[in-house]
Parts: C-alpha cells; structure tokens; sequence
C-alpha cells in the first residue's frame, strides 16, 4: 500500500487554512467586542489613558483606532506571507520570503504567535498615539509656540 503523498499535503494545507481561517474569526468577533475600551489597550498604555479627561481619551482612540492593526487581518495576509508588511515589519518580511519562511518553520510558527505580533505592533501605536496627542496638547497649550519665527 503507498502512500498519497499530494492527497497528504493537500489535507495539511487545508487544514492550515481552515485553522488560519478559525482563528481569523475568532480574532475578529474579540477585536469588535472591544473596540474603544481601555481593556482593549496594551498594558502599558493603560494607566495613562485611564488618567485622562473624556475629551482626551476620544482624541487618543480616534488616533489609534485609525492606525491600529487588527488580528484577524494579520492572519489572512499571513496566509498569502504578507502579513509583516501589515504590521509595517518591512525587514522581517524580506528575511522571511528569503529564508522561504524559515522553510516552513518560521510560517508554522508565525500560525501560533500571530497574537502577540500584532499586541507588538499595537503597543508601538499606541505609544505614538500618546506622543502626537501630548505634541498636539502642548501646542494648544501654548498657540504662539506654533507662529514664532526664527531668529
């Protein structure tokens, strides 16, 4: 008796889409459930925010909403290997396509971490999400810092 080998790869392949695609969905009915909640934030953005007045939290989340990245996103690009261009990882996506994906390892376990990647990218946006809203507060803070010419 042989052994299929393409019915067997076929079957493996399948099986990773339909988990990619689990996986997606779950990612995706989390992401809505959350939306504009502190909860939502990485750890260490958190507290910050938490101290912060209405007006400011809305501001902060109008920010980041529009440059968060989402999981269920990330794994659907990961099927097609460009999910590190999504979470703006441009060198990490070269060495990926060069090593053909570790050769199948780094793509299996890029399967299992895409959480914590995309909790990453997050993190770094939610930090600069603060940074351009205290830029923004210091100089609506002080309106003639914005006009003063150079001498």
């Amino acid at each position: 008796m042989g052994v299929d080998v393409k019915g067997l790869i076929f079957l493996i392949i399948l099986a990773v889409i339909g988990i990619v695609i689990f996986k997606a969905v779950q990612a995706n009915k989390l992401e809505t459930s959350e939306e504009r909640t502190i909860k939502a934030l990485p750890p260490t953005v958190q507290h910050t925010v938490s101290q912060m007045d209405t007006m400011s939290q809305n501001a902060f989340f109008n920010e980041y909403q529009k440059k968060r990245k989402k999981v269920s996103v990330a794994y659907i690009l990961f099927l097609f290997g460009f999910h590190y261009i999504y979470l703006r990882k441009i060198g990490l996506f070269f060495a990926y396509w060069i090593t053909g994906a570790g050769l199948g390892i780094w793509w299996i376990v890029d399967l299992f971490r895409m959480p914590s990647i995309v909790r990453s990218a997050n993190e770094q946006t939610a930090r600069d999400a603060l940074q351009t809203l205290a830029i923004g507060n210091q100089f609506s803070a002080n309106p003639s810092a914005q006009a003063r010419p150079q001498q």
